[in-house]
């Protein structure tokens, strides 16, 4: 009796449990990662009358009035992207990182039910998140590919991809783990201050306006406090990396990416740590 329990999991109670542990544990229940992925994917469209149409059917509205707003704001959007397409991109990469965030952030109160009957690391329902969002994603990459195709062959507009459009997968990437960082950290919070579940959601709309989303980073003046500002976002490295392999004339600039990666990497490494440490006590708060 005593042999069979000892290849159970257990919580240890050390807080030092070493990245190499959580990892492999997450590489054991991969299959577990997948059923949520696909719970994830079909439970979002259930009940739905359009379905998998909202898909793309979300980031084509919201760009539509990106485009009417950019217009009556007289934003010049970078050669070799119609507006459309500028908005559509920006939008997607903003979609893709604040889904992330939001469903990740809502991991223990969204599944406290779950977590108080059995054991598995917590920490494969944000990942499962991460890949089931990922799946959206590439719906909205093919839609960019048909918007960007179409500005070509039908609106004349100059085919000016290049060598950085290579880097958007790495963009995809890092916009995932710094959604997921971020997430884990609230996550962890908001068990026991529920507060910060409207501060995010309100904060979360703010840094929309403090990310070149709706406009490109060129157009702000480098010597105002708001491009200071945009610089220390750890987004808008990636989003304007991501233009660039389609319209050169969007800012780009390697101290910015370095800064941004490691941001990345040191938010996730906190989120992971914050994460493990709160799972094992957090059903008192709960």
């Amino acid at each position: 009796m005593m042999e069979s329990n000892a290849s159970w999991n257990t919580l240890e109670n050390n807080s030092s449990v070493k990245m190499k542990k959580i990892f492999s544990e997450l590489y054991d229940y991969k299959d577990l990662i997948i059923l949520f992925v696909k719970r994830d994917i079909k439970a979002t469209y259930q009940q739905t009358i359009l379905g998998p149409m909202w898909l793309i059917l979300q980031p084509i509205v919201t760009s539509l009035v990106l485009v009417f707003l950019g217009s009556i704001a007289q934003i010049k959007t970078p050669a070799g992207l119609s507006s459309f397409g500028f908005y559509l991109l920006g939008n997607s990469l903003w979609i893709f990182f604040s889904d992330a965030f939001n469903k990740t952030a809502s991991t223990f109160t969204a599944n406290s039910s779950v977590f108080g009957k059995v054991y598995f690391p917590r920490l494969t329902v944000p990942v499962s998140v991460i890949i089931s969002n990922s799946y959206k994603l590439m719906f909205q990459c093919l839609l960019f590919v048909v918007v960007y195709l179409y500005g070509i062959f039908i609106l004349d507009i100059p085919c000016l991809i290049n060598i950085n459009a290579l880097f958007l997968l790495p963009c995809f990437l890092m916009l995932s783990l710094l959604g997921l960082s971020f997430g884990l950290i609230i996550s962890s919070l908001t068990t026991k201050y529920r507060d910060l579940t409207m501060l995010v959601s309100f904060g979360l709309q703010l840094l929309m306006f403090a990310s070149p989303v709706i406009y490109p980073l060129s157009q702000i003046p480098h010597d105002s406090k708001f491009y200071l500002l945009l610089e220390l976002n750890p987004i808008t490295g990636w989003i304007e990396l991501a233009k660039k392999g389609f319209a050169p004339s969007s800012f780009f600039s390697w101290k910015l990416i370095c800064y941004d990666v490691l941001f990345v990497l040191a938010s996730l490494f906190v989120g992971i740590k914050v994460f493990h440490k709160v799972e094992k006590r957090f059903m008192d708060t709960v």
